[in-house]
């Protein structure tokens, strides 16, 4: 179906430039892509925020990029279509917005804020109309580029926050780690260069590589929203209120966390939770009878650590360096998932922040003191 449609438009269309015909077929491919990924999204069932929010992103852009298909009809691309283009496509800085508020502020996202982010772009789409001077087209460049930047601001900002507050609640970070998605802002930013570079004067290479790129790098964000777990970071300041805030403890409150690391000790010893890859700071809390709030203080104050780098360091001295002593057949593979890691880079990672050596070196430099 998709082959005999971009057949039928270049028989329309009458192309004769090759690279034309190649935008032609990336733009068709690109409104493909996003309509089934958006469909594929929004209708899978227990879908997360992020997987429904870049559902909608997708619906934008699948019929954002159709609209596209039309400036290359013969005679169509003038001076005042481009222009309205231009205002429509800027639009598209909404949805890299709202991805990057929702990624670095899970629950960030509402309707009303979606609707004030839109606003001011609606404003520009109404105003263009009646005002065709071009310095009002430079006028909402400036304030596209301003509104990216200070998105991007935000996000790198409350993404230091977004780390700390992963590494307090979760004892592995592979599935709720943010980091990638720097790379893909700056490929964006690539993206955006070439969009400016071709926005006026649609048609060749510079629009062929435009709309590969923006797909790869909205499909490559779709692999990763897939694989990161459902969270709500804001749980719990919401859930557990307390006045840990101030900097002074009252005796209760300190003899309290005391009785918090004895029972965390004996827990630890006897049963051994942090040997399960998916423990959470609230898997913990609930298992020594209190809050999120509270161990996540004592860590912090008593001893100085973070929830991710205290589960990791026990998986490391209690269970793998004895291994490494006792069996040091095993693989370095079987040591660090029978310890808990999700993976053998986080493995490597944690032990070499722990001793100062690779596993690897580690082991060899036992071997040398046998």
């Amino acid at each position: 179906m998709v082959l005999s449609y971009f057949c039928s438009t270049f028989s329309q269309y009458q192309m004769k430039d090759e690279t034309t015909i190649l935008a032609i077929f990336m733009i068709g491919l690109s409104v493909a892509c996003y309509g089934i990924s958006s469909e594929q999204l929004l209708r899978k069932e227990g879908a997360s925020r992020l997987q429904r929010l870049l559902g909608c992103v997708f619906a934008w852009w699948a019929l954002s990029t159709c609209k596209d298909l039309a400036l290359y009809i013969p005679d169509i691309d003038t001076k005042d279509v481009l222009r309205h283009v231009f205002f429509i496509d800027g639009c598209g800085a909404v949805t890299f917005a709202l991805m990057l508020m929702e990624l670095t502020i899970p629950g960030w996202v509402t309707g009303r804020r979606v609707c004030m982010m839109i606003l001011p772009f609606v404003g520009f789409l109404l105003l263009h109309i009646v005002i065709t001077d071009d310095w009002f087209q430079t006028v909402f460049t400036v304030f596209f580029v301003g509104f990216a930047l200070i998105a991007v601001g935000i996000a790198i900002y409350k993404s230091r926050g977004y780390a700390r507050a992963i590494r307090n609640a979760y004892s592995n970070l592979e599935d709720v780690d943010i980091s990638w998605v720097w790379t893909i802002v700056i490929a964006f930013a690539i993206c955006q260069l070439v969009w400016w570079a071709a926005s006026d004067d649609y048609g060749g290479v510079a629009d062929t590589i435009y709309y590969a790129s923006s797909l790869a790098c909205w499909y490559v964000t779709m692999h990763h929203v897939n694989k990161m777990r459902p969270l709500r970071l804001t749980d719990n300041q919401e859930k557990h209120k307390t006045d840990f805030a101030s900097t002074e403890l009252s005796a209760s409150k300190c003899n309290y966390l005391t009785q918090i690391g004895t029972q965390l000790e004996k827990l630890m010893d006897e049963e051994r939770p942090y040997l399960n890859p998916e423990l959470t700071l609230s898997d913990l809390a609930i298992l020594l009878n209190t809050n999120r709030t509270y161990l996540s203080r004592y860590l912090s104050t008593e001893l100085g650590t973070t929830f991710y780098d205290y589960t990791n360091r026990l998986r490391i001295e209690r269970q793998v360096i004895p291994m490494m002593q006792e069996k040091p057949n095993l693989t370095l593979e079987y040591m660090a998932e029978a310890a808990g890691f999700k993976s053998i880079t986080t493995f490597r990672r944690a032990f070499r922040k722990l001793t100062g050596m690779l596993p690897s070196e580690y082991m060899t430099k036992k071997t040398e003191h046998a």
